[in-house]
């Protein structure tokens, strides 16, 4: 995790020197650069992932719709139907 420097003591003077400080903040600067990269490349792949599913979603909605209008247009007879009090059981 990244910490926030000490604050300089009460003579305006600290503990590190300058390039300790720059090399610091440096090292603190390439962290949170390679945090930033990794997340836009999770984001990145999350947004494919939404986008596939989308297109699966969109895929199925067709398929049960044209099963549906394949049901509605099935010829109703009375011989077709049946109740489930009429069915024997598998076990008989």
């Amino acid at each position: 995790m990244l910490e926030i420097s000490e604050a300089p003591e009460k003579n305006g003077r600290n503990d590190q020197s300058l390039e300790e400080r720059i090399e610091d903040l440096t090292a603190r600067i390439d962290e949170l650069e390679s945090r930033e990269a990794f997340h836009e490349y999770t984001v990145e792949l999350l947004n494919q992932t939404i986008i596939a599913q989308q297109e699966m979603l969109d895929r199925l909605t067709r398929v049960s719709q044209q099963l549906i209008e394949k049901i509605k247009e099935m010829p109703k007879s009375e011989e077709q139907s049946w109740t489930p009090e009429e069915e024997i059981p598998p076990h008989y």
